[in-house]
């Protein structure tokens, strides 16, 4: 009989109960134990039949655990993933890596220097949509890419904010939110990025944080595009509405990323191209064909992928380098917004 992976969820949140269901299916894993102060996560827990711990440190110390799921609230994620570091615990910790670009370098200084794998929760990347395009980026199907334009438009309801207060605070508009998941995704497709120019309007709703944002980022590749971020916006244009990855959102067939080769174009998420049928020119014909995939469910993928990492199969995709690199273009979005000039990315 196949051994499965035991694993611990510290945090039984919206995202927390979400990483339990899918380890509750997987077929490589055992969710062992849940740790979360809150009075309802040991109702919560005996309800899925695993044990409760009040904390991190209980549940290690208890409980014979191969990996960790953080998903405390982010300016935990050092306490807690060092822990697990120290400790010889391998995790896998929710985006964003931490509060700061500052702190995410401490989780992954500790990390490299104590050979424990730590990953982000970045799960976007294991979408086979994502997969699939960058390979058809990297195959040079379209050329050289010299462009892109993400786009997220989504309007979040006064309800949204009303649930939880800390939603209104500086640092958790759309930048912070949201976009953190866009950064990744070019970032892994694109390269690394150099520079960002970037512009934020405050609140019209009263709160600390911006509600849309436009930012420029140039890639060392000599990429140059831009992204536009709302939470103020009714549009069809997120990667919510159009991956069809979260049935929370309903799913509509438009594109949210749109990368520009020399020799084609390619939408995302429907992963279409779109070629001159002989001759490359503005006046020639323009055909598309779009790229078949079998689609799972990316939350499944990143806790096989755990599993894998945890059996030294694989190396983590998403390492706590990685965090720290999102970290850093995110903070570098901010300052640009904040001094009205370009930011380099050290």
């Amino acid at each position: 009989m196949k051994k499965l992976v035991k694993l611990g969820l510290l945090g039984v949140g919206l995202i927390g109960k979400r990483h339990a269901e899918i380890i509750l299916q997987s077929k490589n894993a055992k969710l062992a134990a849940v740790a979360d102060p809150d009075q309802s996560a040991e109702k919560y827990a005996n309800e899925i039949g695993v044990d409760y711990f009040s904390n991190l440190s209980e549940m290690i110390s208890s409980s014979s655990l191969d990996g960790v799921i953080i998903a405390t609230p982010n300016n935990l994620h050092v306490e807690h993933g060092l822990e697990c570091i120290q400790k010889g615990v391998p995790s896998l910790i929710e985006k964003p890596l931490a509060s700061s670009a500052n702190d995410a370098e401490i989780i992954y200084r500790a990390a490299h220097e104590n050979g424990v794998a730590v990953l982000v929760g970045h799960h976007r990347r294991h979408n086979p949509i994502i997969t699939a395009a960058k390979k058809i980026v990297a195959s040079g199907e379209i050329g050289d890419v010299r462009s892109f334009h993400a786009n997220c438009w989504l309007f979040k309801p006064d309800e949204y904010f009303d649930e939880s207060i800390w939603r209104t605070k500086k640092g958790a508009g759309p930048v912070s939110v949201n976009l953190v998941h866009d950064i990744d995704l070019l970032r892994y497709i694109c390269g690394e990025v150099v520079s960002v120019q970037a512009q934020t309007i405050k609140s019209r709703r009263g709160h600390e944080n911006e509600d849309v944002a436009s930012v420029l980022l140039k890639f060392d590749s000599d990429i140059v595009g831009t992204i536009s971020v709302s939470d103020t916006i009714v549009s069809p244009w997120s990667w919510e509405l159009t991956a069809n990855e979260n049935p929370a959102y309903p799913h509509t067939s438009e594109s949210c990323y749109l990368f520009g080769g020399d020799h084609g174009s390619l939408s995302v998420p429907n992963l279409t191209i779109w070629k001159n049928k002989d001759k490359r020119g503005w006046w020639e014909p323009i055909d598309s064909a779009k790229h078949s995939i079998i689609t799972t469910d990316p939350l499944m993928n990143q806790i096989e992928h755990f599993c894998s990492v945890i059996k030294g199969n694989k190396p983590p995709l998403i390492s706590a380098e990685e965090g720290f690199k999102n970290l850093k273009v995110l903070e570098g979005i901010y300052e640009s917004a904040e001094s009205g000039e370009t930011f380099k990315i050290t």
